[in-house]
């Protein structure tokens, strides 16, 4: 009978300390996706904040290739400004978005950086061309700025509460020639006032 007793009670303590365990390593579990969820949160937050400092250099860039008022002018030291912020918001740009491995790369190759890096190297090669006044129509140069912070804003979004993991195949980026002359031409274009007041598409 002490015996039965005996198993008994060590058969409830086992089954307590099992629930216990159970209990305890789902307040962990818990206790992770908690923090993983914060981690998120806090990369969003400051992802949010380099996103609105490249979203209004884009916009200043855009302006200083061609002015609407005349009295809007940039002189070539202050674009070159503008092209010092661009190439640093790349750079902060890389430590949420790495480059994408190479397949079959070593340890040597860089990879391919993201498409939602290019479009800010797009703006810093803007700057640099219009800083150094190399030939180049003001008015599709800033056609090719405005475009490519539509497609920062667009793709910015779809990386938003995404882990760094993600980053695929489909997200490399193209080469972008440093020449803006020799891109194609913008399928978009901005709305901006011709000289009769309308506005043009």
């Amino acid at each position: 009978m002490i015996e039965l007793l005996s198993v008994l009670v060590a058969i409830a303590f086992g089954s307590a300390a099992a629930v216990q365990w159970h209990i305890s390593q789902k307040a962990e579990d818990h206790h992770r996706q908690d923090q993983q969820k914060a981690r998120e949160r806090e990369r969003d937050t400051e992802m949010t904040s380099w996103g609105g400092e490249v979203i209004d250099l884009m916009a200043e860039i855009e302006t200083a290739c061609a002015p609407i008022s005349e009295e809007t002018m940039y002189s070539e030291a202050e674009i070159e400004k503008l092209s010092h912020c661009a190439s640093a918001l790349v750079d902060r740009g890389r430590l949420f978005f790495p480059n994408v491995p190479n397949e079959g790369s070593g340890p040597e190759d860089e990879g391919i950086r993201v498409r939602i890096l290019d479009q800010v190297l797009r703006a810093c090669y803007i700057a640099r061309h219009r800083a150094a006044g190399l030939p180049g129509e003001g008015k599709l140069l800033r056609s090719h700025m405005w475009q490519a912070r539509r497609d920062f804003v667009t793709l910015l979004q779809q990386e938003m509460s995404q882990s760094l993991q993600v980053v695929g195949e489909d997200s490399k980026g193209d080469h972008v020639p440093p020449d803006p002359t020799k891109w194609p031409v913008p399928t978009k274009q901005p709305k901006l006032p011709d000289p009769a007041g309308s506005v043009r598409n």
